[in-house]
């Protein structure tokens, strides 16, 4: 994607030396986005963390998702790009942290088949079904140690 940005901006500006103003525009927007791509490859921090106490993936912006928040998951893909699908109890719970871009992408992944939260799995380096079985183990875990937190309150 940056090698990518850094073309797109290079074309906006033989566009604009070349006096079409519209160069501008693809300036301005691919060039917003270098620094993004410059410091998401500087960042060493993981991007997807699971773990006993739940899921975090850095791109979806929403911090940690519980383990007890997701009801199912499955995995899906598009042009050879896998995604862990996570279906939530309260999605809302989660959508209030987005931002109005966030949102409006959450949209388009319905659009697409995904849910509004879904784990982008291109770039971490494991394989995704090993990843989805983890995902599915962790979420096993969690309805079973509900259910019988139910059952000791019911008795």
């Amino acid at each position: 994607m940056l090698i990518a940005s850094v073309g797109f901006v290079a074309t906006g500006i033989w566009l604009v030396s070349h006096g079409q103003s519209f160069g501008w525009v693809v300036i301005l927007f691919f060039g917003s986005g270098l620094p993004i791509f410059l410091r998401n490859l500087i960042d060493s921090r993981p991007r997807l963390v699971i773990d006993a106490d739940g899921v975090t993936d850095r791109t979806l912006g929403v911090g940690r998702i519980a383990w007890s928040d997701i009801e199912s998951a499955y995995l899906q893909s598009i042009q050879g790009n896998d995604f862990i699908c996570l279906e939530l109890k309260d999605p809302a719970k989660y959508a209030q942290k987005l931002s109005k871009v966030r949102r409006a992408m959450a949209a388009a992944n319905r659009n697409l088949g995904f849910t509004d939260f879904s784990l982008n799995l291109s770039g971490v380096n494991a394989d995704s079904s090993q990843v989805f079985e983890l995902v599915l183990k962790y979420c096993q875990v969690a309805a079973e140690a509900q259910r019988n937190s139910s059952n000791q309150t019911g008795k």
